[in-house]
């Protein structure tokens, strides 16, 4: 495969509008040289996470209870919470999966029960420059729906789910 500068000057990491004919991105400082692809699904699994628009993430603290993360999960139609500790970094995570299958029996004490004694904790994670594969590789390995998206300091910045990636490579593929 040979080398060739990107035909636009929009950065396949970050979507960056560059000046044509740059080598690197001015505002990630992605390489905007890259192999020659000629499979359009391959070339778009290595775009960038930030591509998705990866939604905001719902995040609450450890101590809510049972409840008020299944009322949040309604009212915000999610499919997943993210749980913070106290300096605000990702300690855990809630999903609709958690409630089919870890809150059965439990609907009376929902009250009272901490989310953190029913989330998943320590949830893999990625950056949201990461590539695309990636998430997918972590949801095919483990069965994830969601990935959370966390900064330098494990704090959340968003969530990225399997649908996401699903209704953004049939956009690409449709506009090909």
């Amino acid at each position: 495969m040979t080398q060739e500068p990107i035909d636009d000057t929009e950065c396949p990491a970050c979507g960056h509008g560059n000046i044509s004919g740059a080598d690197t991105c001015d505002e990630c400082g992605a390489t905007l040289v890259v192999e020659a692809i000629q499979d359009q699904e391959s070339a778009a699994l290595q775009t960038s996470l930030l591509r998705l628009g990866p939604r905001h993430p719902e995040c609450v603290e450890m101590t809510a209870t049972l409840s008020e993360v299944i009322e949040k999960l309604q009212k915000r139609n999610v499919g997943c919470v993210l749980v913070t500790g106290h300096g605000e970094e990702l300690v855990g995570i809630f999903s609709e999966r958690d409630v089919l299958y870890r809150v059965a029996g439990l609907i009376d004490q929902a009250e009272s029960i901490p989310v953190e004694s029913l989330m998943t904790p320590r949830p893999s994670t990625l950056r949201p420059s990461n590539p695309i594969s990636h998430a997918l590789h972590l949801m095919a390995v483990h069965g994830f729906r969601h990935i959370p998206l966390v900064d330098d300091d494990g704090r959340p910045v968003g969530v990225v789910s399997l649908r996401d990636i699903v209704e953004f490579m049939s956009r690409g593929v449709d506009t090909a």
